[in-house]
């Protein structure tokens, strides 16, 4: 619901308000507790005296734990536009006072983080349980108060709160859900006195949302307990059709090859359902019951569609895909009677990605949908009423959009599909759509504040997806089931900045990773500067992935951009070194951007029209050659530094560039495991250097080229190809994962790269998130 809370003197709607009841809530966190009834700091059960400013700015970012509230939030909702305050005197004075209360450093915080000239993020766990009203002051004892709070209506009217005896009562008779989880209401709010704030408070624990007359009541307080705990990756959940069992694919206890796993609820009694020496994923339950269909590759443009038979164990192969094996991705979807499936691939006698639908009993396959160039079908979902499948179009590198597709009974689509749009969603990854139950809502994942989060819409013209913030951030990939549980998956992932001395490692001697730049966060794709002073890279550390620099002894970390878009990354250094070259999606299209190397305002370098992403520039300066789809696959292009019209390099696939001692280095292609081409400058003439190469991992120096190979077994090897003809050499064995992107020391003696401190993903599960 869209509205405001102003303060204004009205008795009487005062006591309209107040009479509901609102659901009041207490916040524990630490040794802390918050009271939206009161509007009380406690400690022990002491309560600590803090000013009323300052208690508003705590409640707003405790009610939004683990997402970033942005300084002109707190302005807008707290000291309003037409407040006479100096506001940023006032937020860092609140700031202050609320940490000296916690006993909290800024330097190393436990509670509240600082995201430098964008927000703060309150980041220590917090327990939502509901506060007994039965200390609750009476209305006539609040009769000579200042003021009293009153309710301006939005899109639904006005919000005045039931009981939530009322409101179940209410969800049983409408058949909607009984609740969902939070999203706190947008609300702008002046002090007036302690009995406003404490009404205001208690507005923070639940709200209204209205659609059509009809409301869903939002609250947060659900339980979010572990599914899977294992080492490794656990991706892809499906629920069973009675909602007791959750398929899904796991890598193993060695973290070796993905198969799929069944697990029952509410026991740890896990079974392995395949044993294929390929990777399966995407497992996806037939509604009756029966099967489980799911995708099996290898990884290289080789995966098929298989069913399983979960009375016999017995296998069928169903169709070929087009496609790489990708265990994190989602691709398969039933129809509600369990006859047809729609997947997401590439027909086998053309390259145009789309959606496909197929016949399980006569192996008849249909084309649903084409995506435009460039772009990718993923991850359908039908809806339980069998009218719409949901999925997603990523137009490419980091840009996805949610699509609804009309469906026929029988099979087929019924229409054109339908792209959904929410503003502030355009330079976002929106995926993997779901739908609850009742066929009425999508839960989809986006990262459209910085970290992937659930988010929940109401698929209709105007609606507004609401954030479900209480679930936390790094969420991905949920699954509903029948019953009303919510399956998701979270990821957890620390990557580092190390350098190894490869010069030693080339002459026998031994040499040991070096820790550069370390957080909590990804610090990634470093990049050397031309005179070897600095390191470029990408960073999530303020909330967003930015550029930021810092000196190769570790000081001097600086934010080069503040776009506040989801991802800018790929840093490159002009050869002068006075600006960095970049990607990033503002706009909702990957463009690439030029930035001074000190910070400062950044320039579009291609046009909106056309994607571009990783780029490079020439030994002069006087071009940046870059990564594009807009010829139909990922090709090389160039275009003049100071802009102008792009020029076509590559003509049989391109990926990445890498210009270092005049040679310009490439992928063959986007895949996670490529070839390694190299393109003579002068000649045009292509090279393979080498095959079963890391994305992006790959670097040249004045004699050859370093690039990291995956091993068998799950491990990662480091190689040097010799210019002369001689064969490539294992110089290193890692011992935990690399991350994308390398670069070498100008003087070739030190190799630069990201390291995966901490790396898996596990399935949390919600009891009774949705309920008809």
């Amino acid at each position: 619901m869209r509205g405001c809370w102003r303060i204004c003197y009205n008795p009487d709607l005062k006591q309209r308000i107040l009479d509901p009841k609102p659901k009041e809530l207490i916040y524990q966190f630490g040794n802390f507790e918050l009271s939206t009834r009161a509007g009380e700091l406690r400690k022990g059960g002491a309560v600590l005296r803090i000013p009323p400013q300052p208690t508003l700015v705590l409640l707003r970012l405790v009610a939004r734990s683990g997402e970033l509230v942005t300084r002109e939030e707190l302005r807008q909702e707290i000291w309003k536009d037409n407040t006479n305050v100096d506001f940023e005197l006032g937020v860092n004075r609140c700031i202050r006072r609320i940490r000296a209360t916690l006993l909290d450093d800024a330097d190393s915080p436990r509670y509240i983080e600082t995201v430098p000239r964008v927000g703060y993020r309150f980041i220590a766990p917090v327990r939502c349980i509901p506060e007994q009203r039965s200390d609750a002051p009476a209305p006539e004892q609040m009769r000579n108060e200042p003021g009293t709070l009153v309710a301006e209506a939005g899109e639904g009217g006005l919000a005045v709160r039931q009981s939530p005896e009322a409101v179940e009562r209410q969800s049983e008779e409408r058949g909607q859900p009984r609740s969902s989880p939070p999203r706190q209401a947008r609300s702008s709010v002046m002090l007036w006195g302690a009995v406003a704030l404490g009404l205001v408070a208690a507005g923070y624990g639940s709200y209204s949302w209205w659609h059509g007359g009809q409301e869903v009541e939002l609250s947060p307080n659900y339980t979010v307990q572990p599914f899977t705990s294992d080492a490794g990756i656990a991706a892809g959940p499906a629920f069973s059709p009675d909602g007791r069992e959750i398929a899904y694919s796991w890598n193993g206890v060695h973290q070796d090859n993905f198969d799929i796993y069944l697990k029952e609820t509410g026991t740890q009694r896990v079974k392995r359902l395949t044993t294929s020496p390929e990777s399966d994923y995407s497992p996806a339950w037939s509604p009756d019951g029966r099967s489980i269909a799911f995708c099996r590759g290898s990884g290289h443009e080789s995966s098929a569609i298989w069913l399983i038979s979960l009375s016999n164990g017995a296998e069928r192969k169903l169709a070929e895909l087009q496609w790489d094996a990708a265990p994190g991705s989602r691709y398969l979807t039933w129809s509600p009677d369990s006859k047809r499936i729609v997947y997401a691939g590439s027909a086998t006698d053309e390259r145009v990605n789309g959606l496909f639908e197929l016949d399980v009993a006569t192996s008849a396959i249909q084309r649903l949908t084409s995506a435009q160039r460039g772009a990718t079908d993923l991850h359908p979902a039908y809806a339980p009423d069998g009218r719409q499948v949901a999925f997603a179009r990523d137009i490419g590198s980091g840009v996805s959009r949610i699509w609804l597709l009309p469906m026929k009974q029988g099979g087929g689509a019924d229409g054109n599909p339908v792209m959904l749009e929410w503003p502030g969603f355009e330079s976002a990854t929106s995926s993997r759509p779901v739908w609850t139950p009742d066929s009425r809502y999508l839960v989809f994942s986006s990262n459209r504040m910085g970290q992937a989060a659930l988010w929940l819409v109401r698929p209709t013209p105007g609606a507004k997806p609401r954030s479900l913030a209480a679930l936390g951030a790094g969420n991905t990939d949920g699954a509903i089931s029948s019953r009303g549980q919510l399956a998701l998956v979270r990821h957890h992932q620390d990557v580092d900045i190390y350098q190894l001395e490869v010069d030693l490692l080339r002459r026998g001697l031994a040499s040991a990773p070096k820790p550069v730049l370390n957080s909590t966060q990804m610090e990634s794709n470093p990049q050397v500067s031309p005179d070897g002073s600095k390191i470029a890279m990408e960073s999530n550390r303020g909330g967003f992935r930015e550029i930021w620099t810092a000196n190769t002894d570790s000081t001097n970390l600086t934010q080069v951009t503040s776009l506040m878009n989801p991802i800018s990354g790929s840093p490159a250094w002009s050869p002068d070194g006075r600006k960095i070259a970049f990607d990033s999606r503002v706009g909702g299209v990957p463009r690439i951007f030029i930035v001074p190397g000190q910070g400062g305002k950044a320039e579009a370098v291609t046009a909106a029209e056309f994607a571009g992403v990783v780029p490079t520039w020439s030994p002069d300066g006087a071009w940046i050659y870059y990564s594009s789809g807009r010829s139909g696959r990922s090709e090389l292009w160039r275009i003049a530094s100071t802009g102008g019209a792009a020029q076509q390099v590559t003509r049989n696939g391109g990926f990445s560039p890498v210009i270092a001692y005049n040679r310009l280095i490439y992928a063959a292609n986007q895949a996670r495991v490529t070839s390694l081409r190299e393109l003579n400058l002068k000649t045009n003439e292509e090279t393979n250097l080498a095959t079963g190469v890391m994305r992006r991992d790959y670097c040249p120096s004045v004699d050859g080229v370093y690039y990291i190979v995956p091993g068998a077994g799950g491990g990662y090897t480091l190689k040097f190809l010799p210019s002369t003809p001689n064969p490539p050499k294992t110089i290193f064995q890692f011992t935990a994962q690399p991350a994308e992107g390398m670069s070498l020391s100008p003087d070739g003696l030190v190799l630069y790269y990201g390291q995966s401190e901490k790396s898996g993903s596990d399935l949390l599960l919600v009891q009774d998130f949705w309920r008809n």
